[in-house]
This record gives C-alpha cells, structure tokens and sequence, in this order.
C-alpha cells in the first residue's frame, strides 16, 4: 500500500521541483543588483574601504580601553571609600573617648 502511495505522489513531486529550484535563487530584494566591471568604485567606497580592515581592532581597543577605565575608576572609588570610612570610624572614636571622659567626671 505503501509503495502505490509513493508512486502516485512521485509525479506530482516531480513537477513542483522547479518551482522550488527558482524559490531558492530568489533574494529578498526587489530589483537585482547589477555590476558593471567597468565603473570604477565611488571615491567614498575606496576610502571606506581603506579602513574596513581597521574597525575591528579599534573596536576592540576601544571596548578594552572602556573595560580598562571602568575597573581602575571602581577600584579608586572602592579605595576612597574605604579610606573615608576609616577616617569616620577614627574621628567616632575619638568622640566617644570624650563622650567617656565627660561622664565619668559626672
């Protein structure tokens, strides 16, 4: 039974093969794009370009320069922060040394 299906379906598969052959080559867009080998590029497209093959490591130095400036101003911020904390808890210490001092002479 198998086999009598696949023999009445093979015809018809047979005819929408090219259809799918021409769906394939289709792009998506509307006019096709046609180069003519003997204009000569745009002075724009020539200097860009020049510096396709420059974007990515700048972009990379650019991105690790940012990481770089980020974690040195965190650990500075961290740093002082610490440091002011200290400098607090010196200056509470000091005032209830004097906050003592005065209630015991009560």
């Amino acid at each position: 039974m198998f086999s009598q299906l696949t023999r009445r379906l093979t015809p018809a598969v047979m005819t929408f093969q090219p259809a799918r052959a021409a769906m394939s080559r289709r792009t998506f867009t509307s006019t096709q794009a046609i180069f003519n080998p003997s204009q000569k590029p745009s002075a724009y497209k020539e200097g860009m370009n020049q510096y396709k093959s420059f974007t990515g490591p700048f972009a990379k130095v650019f991105l690790g320069g940012v990481f770089v400036y980020q974690v040195l101003y965190w650990t500075w911020l961290k740093l002082e922060m610490d440091e002011t904390k200290v400098a607090k808890n010196e200056k509470v210490a000091v005032l209830e040394k004097e906050v003592r001092e005065i209630t015991s002479k009560k």
